[in-house]
């Protein structure tokens, strides 16, 4: 009798928590708070989702989104704050069954969500506002040169008025950190803070035939792509496969932006299929912090 050949075990860390789409665990633009919705509705319309709330429920959430739909989801406060529901109790699922599947898990909805919703939005707009920062010019910018140079702007580009300076800073910064324009450069530095934060040493290697970043205590590579075209495919498996060979690598990751479609996305993940790379991973940027992770809880269990 023919021995049925097992299946040979994956040498990369189970991700499959980490490949719902993005929109399900944060908010980048308000779109994503309009494709959640709407695919709940969807879902609460499935066998599995009326079966597990009473009509009565569904009603009132189709009638809650519709309002919505109908005011437009752009700045709209009881859009944020539906959708900001939805992923707490997505969260909620994912704790419960170590991750989910919306055509096989039901999202349970509590009676009253309308009233539940408009609370939260109330509770928004009572927030007492944050006073007035109380700190000087030369305490922000203690750097003669950047201080001439940070108060030349205020006077150019924003009359005077510092904190509409600092605003229109930390507003630049987060969109290039989080949006399709983030460079290379954004990429690197945010891997940093990430390994930085969790105390792990770093080899950082910027050569043509090496990956980006080498973790000894993780066995782990990482390369850095903010784009992947055919032929950026022909460079990057070379690279990847060297380090498996040089470094006796256990885990290999490629790390792209994490505001790239879900279609694109899974087009990236193709890679994974390569020959001789079967300890790789491709992951957003800001799921990067979780894959750490779970490599640590990883090692420690041998």
């Amino acid at each position: 009798m023919k021995s049925i050949p097992t299946k040979k075990p994956s040498k990369r860390p189970s991700v499959s928590a980490l490949r719902i789409p993005i929109y399900h665990r944060r908010r980048r633009v308000w779109r994503d708070d309009q494709y959640l919705i709407e695919e709940i509705v969807k879902h609460l319309q499935t066998d599995h989702g009326k079966k597990a709330n009473t009509a009565g429920k569904i009603k009132e959430f189709i009638d809650l989104a519709s309002q919505i739909e109908d005011l437009g989801y752009q700045s709209n406060s009881k859009a944020l704050t539906l959708a900001m529901w939805i992923r707490e109790q997505l969260a909620e699922l994912s704790r419960n069954h170590g991750g989910y599947d919306l055509q096989v898990h039901a999202l349970l909805l509590p009676a009253g969500l309308d009233e539940i919703i408009s609370n939260r939005c109330k509770q928004l707009q009572l927030t007492d506002p944050v006073p007035p920062l109380q700190v000087s010019i030369e305490e922000l910018f203690p750097d003669p040169e950047i201080r001439a140079h940070a108060l030349q702007r205020v006077q150019l580009l924003h009359k005077g008025d510092l904190h509409s300076y600092l605003h229109a800073l930390v507003s630049k910064e987060r969109d290039s950190l989080t949006g399709n324009s983030a460079t290379i450069m954004d990429l690197i530095h945010i891997c940093s803070q990430k390994l930085g934060r969790r105390n792990l040493r770093v080899v950082s290697n910027y050569n043509a035939n090496e990956v980006d970043f080498w973790i000894p205590g993780l066995s782990l590579g990482i390369e850095v792509r903010d784009a992947l075209s055919p032929n950026d495919c022909e460079d990057l498996l070379p690279i990847l496969q060297n380090t498996n060979s040089s470094k006796k690598t256990r885990f290999l990751a490629v790390v792209c932006p994490d505001d790239l479609s879900d279609l694109m996305f899974h087009q990236w993940r193709e890679i994974e299929k390569s020959d001789n790379l079967s300890n790789l991973s491709v992951i957003r940027i800001g799921d990067l912090g979780v894959y750490l992770d779970k490599l640590t809880e990883m090692m420690k269990e041998g």
